[in-house]
């Protein structure tokens, strides 16, 4: 048995928000630097893209489809008629086009220039007949964020909620950024099914492509063992899954659906008649001032859950549009059956990742997410030590030291669960906050 590092969900320029440069090319590059062997093309149901990867991919001996020694997988990304996301992974390309076919009556954009990911106006359950009758999985993609999931705030709260009789055709999850398997494993209805851990990128750069994946054993980097995997069959597994901590992520938390202001609770000795009255209002936090922040914040995420909550930065403008919205980690407080996570004996170890280009931007004290400084300092470090998965997860502490004290000083303190975090939200990333 071998291990391959896979990231089975991204883009392409055909999706909206993607960038132009993205391609197979472009992408190799980044798999290198990361030390990912297997990736999803993204969009593979989209004509233009769809023809592009016919001419470029070959399968090789193990019957994967190969390209310049990067193992690919044909993926695409759709949204059903419940504005559900799901993953969607084909064996080949005569499956791609048989349910591109069979979608196509369903669908408005799935054959248009910016139809990477289709809307198919179908039920769950129905496109999910459709998908795994021709023999292709399919599952909810991250599965916990507020817009577009199946967990969403108001919508459902277990898998056979949204997909009825056809549950049982779902056999994975896709965490999303702003969850991890301690977050997802409080539901009892997720007990059964494989969590993916993916990166959903919409370019190439090293902090976006491959920043979430899982490692599968399996014998070779072919769908047949994919799928194997994902079912866990045949001594097939995903036995690690890797991951932005969840406050890195953009919805952890509860936010401003206009202003997009996340809100936080502080302590403090004051009395107030309304424990909601006393705040203060950032740049880009609603500060809300409570003798008791745990109580508070439980009634304040009930009351924001029956849209009662009005942005207090946004209340002068009053509008339905204007309510705090619940992010990933309060969503699932409200529909989660234990308070603490229940791991199944399946299920492996995640780990809670911070990307290593943003281990760079804090200790250069940089603030841009594009400088070439970092980016400069990130390729060194990748040429001088080995892939970026490596230094993270399994280069001795003491050979990071002898390159830079301080980025061993950050990684030692992931590893062992230090480092403090400005939780993301609004479709703000989150922070680490670690002085060194």
């Amino acid at each position: 048995m071998n291990f391959f590092n896979a990231d089975l969900h991204i883009h392409s320029p055909h999706s909206i928000g993607v960038s132009k440069s993205l391609n197979l090319d472009t992408m190799i590059d980044t798999c290198k630097k990361k030390g990912l062997n297997i990736l999803g093309t993204g969009d593979v149901l989209q004509p233009d893209w769809l023809k592009y990867l016919e001419q470029k991919l070959e399968k090789n001996k193990d019957r994967a489809y190969n390209y310049k020694d990067v193992n690919f997988i044909l993926q695409s990304e759709i949204e059903d008629q419940e504005s559900v996301h799901e993953v969607v992974i084909f064996e080949d390309f005569e499956m791609v086009r048989n349910i591109q076919k069979k979608l196509e009556p369903y669908s408005s954009n799935i054959l248009g220039e910016w139809g990477g990911r289709p809307r198919v106006n179908l039920p769950p359950a129905e496109l999910v007949d459709i998908i795994s009758d021709e023999g292709a999985l399919i599952g909810p993609a991250h599965a916990f964020t507020p817009f577009k999931a199946i967990f969403r705030q108001n919508r459902f709260e277990t898998l056979s909620d949204c997909y009825q009789d056809a549950t049982k055709k779902v056999h994975f999850i896709e965490l999303g950024l702003s969850a991890n398997t301690n977050l997802a494993d409080r539901l009892e209805c997720l007990r059964d099914v494989t969590f993916l851990s993916n990166s959903d990128a919409h370019s190439q750069g090293p902090r976006s492509l491959g920043r979430e994946f899982n490692r599968f054993d399996i014998d070779n980097p072919s769908f047949e063992e994919i799928v194997l995997a994902i079912r866990r069959k045949d001594n097939r597994k995903i036995s690690l899954n890797v991951g932005l901590h969840p406050k890195l992520g953009k919805y952890y938390n509860m936010f401003c659906n206009k202003c997009r202001r996340r809100i936080l609770f502080k302590k403090t000795r004051k009395s107030f008649n309304d424990v909601f009255s006393q705040y203060s209002i950032t740049e880009n936090f609603i500060i809300i001032y409570t003798n008791d922040p745990d109580i508070a914040k439980r009634d304040y995420i009930s009351q924001v859950n029956k849209a009662k909550i009005v942005c207090p930065s946004c209340k002068k403008e009053l509008s339905k549009n204007y309510k705090i919205k619940l992010g990933v980690s309060e969503r699932i407080d409200l529909i989660s059956t234990s308070e603490k996570p229940n791991h199944p004996d399946h299920r492996p170890d995640y780990i809670n990742a911070v990307p290593l280009i943003d281990i760079i931007r804090s200790v250069k004290h940089i603030t841009s997410k594009t400088s070439k400084t970092v980016l400069n300092a990130y390729n060194n470090i990748i040429e001088k030590l080995g892939s970026e998965f490596e230094i993270i997860i399994d280069t001795p502490i003491n050979h990071i030291k002898k390159f830079n004290e301080n980025i061993a000083s950050i990684i030692k303190a992931m590893r062992n669960d230090e480092i403090n975090y400005t939780p993301g939200g609004g479709g703000t990333y989150g922070e680490i906050n670690l002085e060194i």
